[in-house]
């Protein structure tokens, strides 16, 4: 794995002479400190970037630097003739004996466009940027001394030579940020390699995009292994998380300000840079951002190196990570403790993952063969005693999670709610294994490890992909245990299947109906749950806290908490659709139709599905038990976790 820093060189207090000099301090030192590159970006007349040539700076670097590759990121191609561009950075490579990464991008920010004299081609900037890209490529690997000519709509050029000739040939590497499906056509199409930063998304956001990107890429031919594809992250360390905070938050609040206010906004933003004014829109309408809220979407990362460690474990698995770029130097933050944060991370973060074998992203690879070839209650299985995981392809490519836990007894699977993930059952599942059942857990559709890019996460959906995972296990007559919005999944899937299924049981859950109707008076309005899904979309990360503390009916603590909310920000923006339809899915006729036991499992200050859903459903249903647990909130399990326990294995053992 490669690690890198970065700079766009904010100065606050103008005070430029210190600025540069602390930067240069600071890559001198990261060198010896093992890190691997340098990466610079370009920005023009405002306080959010003080770098208006990178070549200029990377001349200076490469006198200073013996190994380090020097990386740009971006040359803002609209701002400049290409062929001067072209040249600049030739020179960059040759002075550096080679060292050069070159990163393109067509630039954002209004005001740059308009301190550059290119206010009125900001519309066209793609365009633009597309024919300066392929001049600048066409100049650098054509033959020395060869002219190159290029007639397009917006530059036309005959017969020009570039001086001096790059040393890396026929290009420097080449590295395009952009998030737009037709950049990633023309990085594939091309050989380009990508740039991403979360700066402007969530984590689950940019894990998505990535993992969607490198799909789009293998599908156009590309290696994925073979593609770089670094990530940009504002990162600060410190010896403990109270003493990073407080070290970060007045530059990360500045940078973030300075941010919001140049990106495009307000009426008449040029095309295809409207997610810049939706995001300010979202933003505001969240009341601002914040440095909790920062940290919490992964937008950020502020605390000590061994939660750093397990983010970056996470997203070499989820997205095959292997690339990072650490933007220490955000907002002008004061150089010691920059200095002290290129420390930490070289002493405990690059010993661990400099040896780390690359990967393809999780959610791209195959389910493994042996699951699927091999019956798991074939004697000659090798996993017959053994639990295993693995994905199980539901649609076209896409692949649902799942974990498999061996046991003798009554096989049960477990349905987690909107939002959460197989971990949910963990405080469940020692004591099903004692009990000798045989157990299933499965990330739903958008949620945990299952891909994110699912269009359709009805429940009936869902519910067909639990049938189908029974299916590919051969599960002899499962019960069906659904928690929340599992619950509507679990009785649809049970209905699906039948008299092949032995129990359904609702863990607090959300059937046969969530929300009320003239006729089901029980729970709340359609407008509820789109006034939850609004605010989500506003502030994701600070949505799902508020979320995560209403499950429980008495406080459970920041670790809890902390688990809830990181099953929800696991979670992809197209999941929010499986909250809308179960706000008008009604299963009354399924519960109703259903010939098997039936247990409900509910807390009385249920805050979510309220108690008096389920004391209604023995009315559809003579099979249908209710049990109450009076000091439980929407989450039994957790909350009377012994008595919880105690009902489930004894209904599973009648």
């Amino acid at each position: 794995m490669k690690f890198g820093i970065f700079y766009v060189l904010e100065c606050p207090d103008h005070d430029f002479t210190r600025a540069y000099r602390e930067m240069l301090e600071q890559i001198s030192y990261a060198e010896k400190l093992g890190f691997d590159e340098v990466w610079l970006a370009e920005h023009h007349g405002s306080d959010y970037g003080s770098m208006p040539s990178p070549q200029v700076a990377a001349a200076a670097i490469a006198e200073r630097t013996e190994r380090m590759r020097i990386g740009i990121a971006v040359s803002n191609l609209t701002f400049d003739w290409p062929v001067r561009i072209a040249e600049d950075y030739a020179m960059v490579d040759v002075l550096s004996g080679g060292r050069l990464d070159f990163g393109v991008g067509r630039g954002y920010q209004p005001q740059e466009f308009h301190n550059m004299g290119v206010g009125d081609i900001q519309g066209e900037s793609r365009e633009v940027f597309v024919e300066a890209l392929e001049i600048i490529r066409g100049l650098w690997s054509k033959p020395v001394g060869e002219p190159f000519s290029f007639h397009g709509r917006h530059f036309d050029i005959d017969k020009i030579d570039c001086r001096p000739t790059p040393v890396q040939r026929p290009t420097p590497p080449i590295y395009i940020a952009s998030i737009s499906p037709e950049t990633l056509d023309l990085a594939a199409d091309q050989g380009y390699n990508m740039l991403v930063t979360p700066t402007l998304m969530t984590m689950p956001e940019l894990n998505s995009f990535v993992v969607g990107a490198k799909r789009r890429l293998r599908d156009h031919g590309r290696d994925i292994l073979d593609l770089d594809f670094p990530m940009n992250w504002q990162i600060h360390l410190a010896d403990n998380e109270k003493v990073a905070v407080e070290n970060a938050r007045e530059a990360l609040t500045w940078y973030f300000d300075a941010a919001l206010a140049a990106v495009p906004q307000g009426p008449g933003v040029p095309p295809t840079y409207e997610r810049y004014a939706e995001l300010v829109t979202a933003t505001e309408e969240a009341g601002g951002m914040t440095v909790e809220g920062l940290r919490d979407g992964g937008v950020v990362y502020v605390g000590d190196p061994e939660g750093l460690i397990r983010q970056i474990d996470t997203l070499h698995d989820e997205t095959g990570l292997q690339h990072l770029i650490c933007w220490m130097r955000f907002g002008g933050l004061e150089h010691e403790k920059v200095m002290r944060s290129l420390e930490l991370f070289a002493e405990h973060v690059i010993p661990r993952f400099r040896d780390r074998e690359p990967v393809i992203p999780r959610a791209l690879r195959e389910p493994p063969t042996s699951t699927a070839s091999t019956h798991p209650f074939d004697s000659t299985s090798p996993f017959t005693t053994e639990d295993t995981m693995g994905f199980l392809p539901v649609e076209n490519d896409h692949s649902i999670y799942f974990e498999h836990h061996r046991g003798e007894g009554r096989p049960i699977v477990l349905i987690h709610g909107w939002g959460a993930t197989t971990r949910a059952w963990d405080t469940t599942l020692p004591a099903l294994r004692a009990n000798g059942n045989e157990i299933v857990t499965v990330d739903l559709r958008c949620c945990g490890r299952s891909d994110k890019d699912f269009d359709d996460v009805s429940i009936v959906t869902l519910a067909s992909d639990v049938v189908r995972l029974i299916d590919h296990l051969g599960l002899e007559q499962p019960v069906i245990n659904g928690w929340s919005l599992g619950g509507a999944v679990a009785t649809a899937a049970a209905a699906q299947l039948g008299d092949r299924a032995s129990a359904l049981i609702l863990t607090g859950g959300a059937s046969p109906r969530y929300t009320a109707t003239d006729d089901w008076p029980h729970g709340g309005t359609v407008a509820d749950v789109e006034g939850v899904l609004a605010s989500a979309a506003a502030n994701r990360a600070e949505t799902f806290r508020g979320v995560a503390a209403a499950v429980c009916a008495e406080d459970p603590g920041e670790a809890v908490l902390d688990s809830i909310w990181d099953m929800f920000m696991a979670m992809g923006p197209r999941g929010d659709d499986s909250l809308r339809d179960l706000a008008t899915v009604d299963l009354r006729k399924e519960i109703t139709s259903l010939e098997i036991p039936i247990l409900l499992l509910h807390g009385r200050a249920d805050a979510f599905v309220p108690f008096s859903a389920a004391e209604a459903v023995p009315g559809l249903n003579h099979r249908a038990e209710v049990v109450e647990f009076p000091a439980s909130g929407h989450a039994p399990f957790l909350e009377e976790r012994d008595r919880y326990l105690a009902e489930l294995t004894g209904f599973l053992n009648r």
